[in-house]
């Protein structure tokens, strides 16, 4: 019988179901309570998904208000994709317009990255495999016991022995180097300071190299340059081991509860044989391909972006007081303005250079902004951002942009890079 788009559907509400007591699974589901649809642009096929922290519950139909829905163009559309072995086909056909997603686009991330690793994970049965966490600070702290927590058998090493101690009481193995901390592991994960820490946990008699066996997957999961990540790779293709870059994004309290995300580059195939481990103390990991090095420039790009709008909210508040605007009312107008749809917009409008569907152009933009750094002068307050996004401003009046949308200042930051 030739599958159906509601057939499919239905098997994978009963894989989930089937799969919902699996470590691999409630990982992911631990502290869910969200709804899902699915369905086609003309309703012939519709079906909904409701997870309540490891419950699982899925019917024939539409619901009134989900979380998050996903809208197929068509069945036939829908099969391709959701059949495809790519890793990329999903994000492929949302930039065609062949699905599009109504509601909560993190909750449509999460269901989609809970099918992916459900359905590729037929080694879900197998025994976990031994992992090493070395670097026991905040974050390798949180990775450890996530691992632990499901499952996995997990040896620790951390310079300062006393911080390896309560991980040890909740069952992981102590090691008193880092080799013997990989000579115990399939795969062994980095979460150090830098550069320089990261190398001297891998050299020497005593290093990470010198324990891991062949074919061992070191996965990397600090910050460290795109530099020292392709030095990274050498060392590990010369002792025939694999390395896997794959920086992590979030709080140390999201690592303790698995809820990380990770970023990451290698061969794809051992990415998709180190999803159970990935998704042992993450909520997502996402692949961005064979580069290693992108998997570092990706996570300062986040990082860029954090603390910029964290220093930007410092500065308005300083204005704030300066000027004798009312703390709370900042603070509900950044709580409200983080929320709105419009930024979602502006990030997609920008990633696709649309520019022509005005809704704020940048010669008004330009005033708008001039007056922001005239305000602030007069304040006492810097507010570097506008003095310089001024300066972008003017340069794109002047090549010809004044009509444009003013999220068009990015046309001047590609032609000042060499875009």
């Amino acid at each position: 019988m030739k599958m159906s788009l509601d057939i499919m559907l239905l098997g994978l509400a009963l894989l989930l179901r089937r799969n919902s007591t699996k470590p691999f699974v409630q990982a992911l589901l631990r502290n869910r309570n969200h709804t899902v649809q699915i369905s086609t642009e003309d309703k012939k096929t519709a079906r909904y998904y409701v997870f309540c922290g490891e419950h699982i519950f899925s019917r024939r139909g539409e619901l009134a208000a989900p979380d998050a829905a996903l809208v197929w163009k068509n069945s036939s559309v829908a099969l391709s994709v959701l059949r495809s072995s790519d890793p990329d086909a999903f994000q492929s056909a949302l930039a065609r317009g062949d699905v599009r997603i109504v509601g909560n686009g993190d909750v449509a991330a999460w269901f989609g990255d809970l099918t992916k690793v459900m359905r590729s994970r037929s080694q879900a049965d197998t025994e976990m495999p031994p992992v090493a966490v070395i670097g026991l600070g905040r974050m390798g702290t949180g990775i450890a016991r996530s691992l632990l927590r499901n499952g996995f058998p997990v040896t620790v090493y951390n310079r300062t022995e006393a911080k390896m101690r309560p991980l040890v009481e909740a069952g992981a193995t102590p090691a008193q180097t880092p080799a013997l901390a990989a000579q115990s592991a399939q795969y062994v994960i980095t979460s150090l300071m830098d550069d320089a820490s990261v190398l001297a946990v891998l050299q020497g008699a005593n290093g990470v190299i010198a324990g891991l066996a062949q074919g061992a997957v070191h996965i990397g999961a600090s910050t460290v340059s795109p530099e020292i990540t392709q030095r990274l790779v050498t060392m590990h293709a010369d002792h025939g081991s694999v390395y896997l870059a794959a920086p992590v994004v979030g709080r140390p309290d999201a690592a303790n509860a698995g809820e990380l995300m990770t970023l990451v580059c290698g061969d794809q195939a051992i990415f998709e044989a180190s999803r159970q481990v990935l998704s042992g103390y993450t909520k997502r990991a996402q692949y961005l391909g064979e580069d290693h090095a992108i998997a570092s420039a990706a996570k300062l790009a986040v990082n860029y972006s954090a603390i910029t709008i964290i220093d930007l909210m410092g500065q308005v508040y300083a204005f704030g007081e300066k000027a004798g605007i009312p703390l709370d009312v900042l603070h509900t107008s950044f709580r409200m303005m983080w929320a709105q749809p419009v930024l979602q917009e502006y990030a997609s409008r920008i990633w696709r250079r649309d520019f022509d569907d005005v809704g704020f152009d940048l010669q008004s933009g330009l005033k708008d902004v001039s007056l922001m750094v005239q305000t602030s002068e007069t304040a006492g307050v810097r507010w570097d951002f506008a003095a310089a996004i001024q300066d972008k401003m003017k340069r794109g009046v002047a090549t010809g942009l004044a009509q444009k949308d003013w999220g068009s200042v990015y046309e001047v930051t590609r032609a000042e890079s060499g875009l």
